[in-house]
């Protein structure tokens, strides 16, 4: 028998029973600049996935997994609602479903099968008509792969017109002192024509080089992001700076790999991701933090320009005031961290990167969370694990790369992460809250008696860093309909400034809901 987590079971009843108990039949007032309009009643699917997909201006097709197959459904107007729906048969038991992805302009679905004879697996790619629903073209293979592998990632460039997919092969050594990792890497246009493959050997064996990231830029070539080191880790070189840092590995599908390497200086690498800007340019954004940190200190942002130059780090650091921001803390504990401060030890804990989007102004927005695991053994000895998804770090950086404002949005969840949203004028984080933490103060204290868990954006002007806290919509009730079945991976972007969700109604029937920031 499975193990039920009672922690995320309590904790996760908790939220419901809430939103309904202190939910009131006068809903709080939807702010002036949300619009939200909802579409007609249509059937219910019952599915054991659904996926949404942006395909035009208000036009959103969903893709339902059944048993037999996949289940289109196409919905259309200022309203969504619904235009058609139809059904596709598919062979799950043959078939790796590896997902859905926008190429080119094309939704497109991809999966494997392996052939146990001769032991070699194909990845295929099927197009979806994004008019009507259903399949527009028999499958395509794409490879065959002969040998074991370890990993398997689909990427796909800025400008959604380059695909990659890269795959570790299985070392034939164990001892990571002795082995170098070898990749295979395959790159196709928007029609899915292969533009050149290789398998590409890493420069240093796997003890002297950790892989932090991969990417593919619009003229097809391929980024590894590696951590290189001098000597192999030991206890003593662990946190010396001068034996670590940091390089691109690039390739354009020759065998040999051109290196471009750079150093954070006194600081170490933690989370790390690359993104292309519209200049073609990729930015190297991630976390960084000081040797004798037991966390994240700050972010990092560095460039490499298209003829190959890399630009110096420039950081950001986070200060004791913003560490300290929505904490509800003891005067001890105050002086504990400014200790810590004192002697340059002080961080954020359990940072990562989440997200990094280029504005068309060459501003860049990092969005991070506070996450953590979290086990327990109970007295059967079971043991349970719970999922901790905290604070959200949001950081703004100007063209000339100056730091426009760094802001943290308050959040405790244990079954949610959080959306990122960006136009050219705001920046908007989204999530569920308990919405008396509107009126939260510095110190983590809340002096609101409004009730109930809303859907909420948090609403950062990107040159003033102005913020509005804005609720959307309750959990249970929207303009008096009540809804269930809410989860933030129903929510699908129409626009930078415009979402959709769609949510159960009761009585079999879904609705789609769409939601507009007014700018």
């Amino acid at each position: 028998m499975k193990s039920i987590n009672l922690t995320l079971l309590l904790q996760l009843l908790l939220l419901v029973t809430s939103s309904q108990l202190f939910a009131q039949d006068d809903e709080i007032e939807r702010p002036a600049e949300v619009n939200l309009t909802k579409s007609e009643a249509y059937p219910v699917v019952d599915a054991s996935s659904k996926m949404y997909f942006r395909v035009a201006e208000n036009q959103v097709l969903a893709v339902k997994q059944v048993k037999t197959g996949f289940i289109f459904q196409k919905f259309e107007g200022e309203q969504l609602n619904i235009k058609n729906t139809i059904t596709e048969p598919f062979e799950f038991k043959k078939t790796n479903f590896k997902g859905i992805y926008n190429i080119d302009s094309k939704l497109v679905l991809m999966y494997s099968i392996y052939e146990k004879s001769q032991k070699t697996t194909s990845y295929y790619a099927q197009t979806i008509n994004s008019e009507n629903g259903g399949f527009s073209s028999t499958p395509k293979l794409l490879l065959t792969i002969e040998k074991d592998i370890t990993s398997f990632n689909f990427d796909i460039s800025a400008d959604r017109k380059i695909l990659a997919i890269s795959y570790r092969y299985r070392p034939s050594i164990k001892d990571d002192s002795k082995n170098t990792d070898v990749f295979g890497v395959h790159v196709f246009d928007g029609a899915l024509n292969e533009l050149w493959k290789s398998d590409l050997t890493m420069p240093q064996t796997e003890s002297m080089m950790d892989n932090l990231d991969f990417s593919i830029d619009s003229e097809g070539n391929a980024y590894f992001l590696i951590r290189k080191f001098k000597e192999e880790l030991n206890r003593s070189n662990r946190q010396d700076t001068d034996n670590q840092s940091i390089a691109f590995l690039i390739s354009n599908g020759d065998k040999a790999l051109n290196e471009v390497e750079f150093s954070l200086g006194n600081n170490l690498v933690s989370t790390v991701v690359m993104k292309e800007n519209p200049q073609g340019d990729i930015i190297c954004a991630g976390y960084y933090r000081k040797p004798k940190s037991n966390g994240i200190d700050g972010a990092f942002v560095s460039v490499l320009d298209s003829k190959g130059n890399i630009s110096e780090p420039k950081f950001y650091e986070f200060s004791l005031d913003f560490i300290k921001k929505y904490q509800n803390i003891s005067e001890r504990a105050k002086k504990k961290m400014e200790k810590a401060e004192e002697n340059d030890i002080l961080s954020l804990r359990n940072l990562i990167m989440r997200d990094v989007r280029v504005l068309s102004d060459g501003s860049i927005v990092l969005a991070g969370e506070i996450f953590y695991v979290t086990t327990y053994t109970d007295s059967k000895g079971n043991t349970h694990t719970t999922y901790h998804y905290d604070d959200v770090i949001v950081v703004k950086i100007n063209p000339d790369g100056e730091l426009g404002w760094m802001e943290k949005c308050y959040k405790r969840s244990i079954f949610e992460s959080f959306r990122l949203m960006t136009t050219d004028k705001n920046t908007y984080i989204l999530f569920s809250d308990y919405v008396s933490n509107a009126s939260m103060t510095a110190d983590g204290r809340s002096t609101s008696s409004s009730k109930g868990v809303y859907v909420t954006a948090h609403k950062f002007d990107n040159n003033t860093a102005e913020r509005k806290y804005l609720p959307l919509f309750n959990l249970d009730k929207i303009d008096g309909i009540k809804v269930y079945q809410y989860a933030l991976n129903r929510v699908v972007g129409l626009s930078d400034n415009s979402f959709a969700i769609e949510l159960y109604i009761k009585k079999k029937s879904d609705m789609m809901f769409k939601v507009t920031f007014e700018e």
